[in-house]
């Protein structure tokens, strides 16, 4: 009798190269979407396990909910999802806890005709027309290389941008869109239907959709003004005070994160700052680096994460398009350094395994692995319960437990005006090679 070999999936290998085979079955076969994805794909799910491996991220903390994140989300926004561009995705309230921050920071507090410039803000500038409305005494400015001259959207609500060449800049479509060709097509279409009906208002409307001319116009008034732009092709004069650039850097590699920081170093004033990193919705899984200018130059003044990031159930924490990413390393070897301390590691991991059974979200099992989230429930809806887990966290003083621990370790660390773990930016640990090959046959 001929035996036939079964094929060993890219999901089996994951789980025996970072978890010893010992991922729930639930959690193995949540990640079978990797199986057909790109290589980049393949790739981030693989540098996020090793991300996870440096935190000391243990098995039974990956929920079924979080490998489905893997499978299906990953896929769907690494850059050859998006043609190789940065989407300009946003939500209102993402940066509210960064304004807390840099409204109390210790580093620098300008008072004469001080300038804020929010790069990569997206579309809509939600962040940006939030951060004016907190900093009324400021000059606001938000910059973003995907606004348009024209807004097109069609009879559901979805929208797209065109530059002034009639060349698709952005679309959004959902969360997740199964056609984007056929998305493309479609708002190029919209947009040669309406550009006759164009009135001297800058807009068309029809029963299939709306056309808007010069969609910035809207939003700026006041203290806010928005342009486009990006990193190395954008100047401003008199300079800036404070450059806020979240979720942008993370798309690049180290000799880019180079240039742009010599680049934000000529736009900023003396003494003036630039943040970078990463964060989710409602200022979740925040993970950021503050650079001061110095002598010309910008001096690391403090990395900083959300406490939730400890053991998370998001992926943003771990979602890493370069081996060498500031951030990403930072944050996974501080949570290292909390979970390698037994007492806090099980305090923490009990008081949140209590929380998201009272929240009803990955409640763990009988048999010590996390669960599924509830059934229903929207990955945003998901996403929120990690900010209130922040919220509750904080609150209860583990932000000071982590303090003291990393203290112990030999790290200065104290809590931030956002109620974030802060510490002195040290090198972190270069990531580990992969231990997995990515190029075996798809089954």
């Amino acid at each position: 009798m001929e035996i036939k070999e079964v094929p060993v999936t890219l999901a089996r290998r994951l789980n025996t190269a970072y978890f010893e085979g010992r991922l729930s079955p639930a959690a193995e076969a949540a990640l079978a979407g990797l199986e057909t994805a790109g290589a980049d794909a393949r790739e981030l799910a693989d540098r996020m396990f090793r991300l996870m491996r440096l935190a000391r991220f243990e098995a039974t903390d990956l929920s079924p909910f979080t490998a489905w994140l893997l499978g299906f989300s990953v896929p769907r926004t690494v850059p050859s999802a998006w043609r190789g561009a940065v989407p300009p995705v946003t939500m209102a309230g993402r940066h509210r806890k960064i304004d807390d921050y840099l409204a109390t920071n210790p580093w620098h507090r300008p008072d004469t005709d001080p300038v804020f410039v929010d790069l990569g803000c997206g579309f809509p500038p939600f962040t940006t027309i939030e951060t004016a409305h907190r900093f009324p005494g400021w000059r606001v400015i938000g910059v973003d290389p995907a606004f348009g001259r024209y807004l097109v959207h069609d009879a559901a609500g979805n929208y797209a941008l065109f530059d002034s060449e009639d060349r698709l800049r952005y679309y959004q479509a959902g969360n997740y869109d199964p056609a984007p060709e056929a998305s493309h097509a479609r708002f190029h279409d919209l947009l040669r239907r309406l550009l006759p009906l164009l009135t001297e208002s800058g807009e068309a409307v029809a029963e299939f959709g709306r056309l808007t001319r010069d969609p910035l116009r809207q939003y700026e008034k006041g203290n806010l003004g928005l342009r486009p732009g990006e990193i190395g092709a954008f100047e401003l004069d008199g300079g800036a005070d404070v450059i806020r650039c979240l979720n942008v850097l993370m798309y690049f590699d180290q000799d880019f994160r180079e240039r742009a920081l010599r680049w934000a170093a000529r736009l900023l004033r003396p003494g003036g700052l630039f943040l970078c990193g990463s964060n989710w919705i409602d200022s979740a899984s925040s993970r950021y680096t503050v650079y001061q200018k110095e002598s010309g130059e910008l001096v690391a003044r403090e990395f900083a994460f959300s406490i939730e990031n400890v053991r998370p159930i998001e992926l943003a924490p771990w979602y890493a398009l370069h081996d060498d990413n500031l951030e990403n390393l930072r944050n996974a070897h501080a949570v290292g350094t909390l979970r390698a301390d037994a007492d806090f590691r099980r305090r923490f991991d009990a008081r949140l395994d209590a929380l998201l059974a009272e929240l009803g979200v990955c409640p763990r099992g009988a048999d010590g692995y996390l669960g599924d989230s509830a059934e229903g429930r929207a990955p945003d809806e998901l996403a929120r319960c990690s900010a209130l887990l922040a919220e509750r966290l904080d609150s209860e003083g583990f932000v000071d437990d982590a303090v003291a621990v990393l203290r112990r370790a030999g790290f200065e660390a104290w809590r931030n005006g956002a109620g974030h773990v802060a510490m002195r930016p040290v090198p972190p640990p270069a990531l580990g090679p992969s231990l997995v090959p990515l190029d075996l046959n798809r089954t």
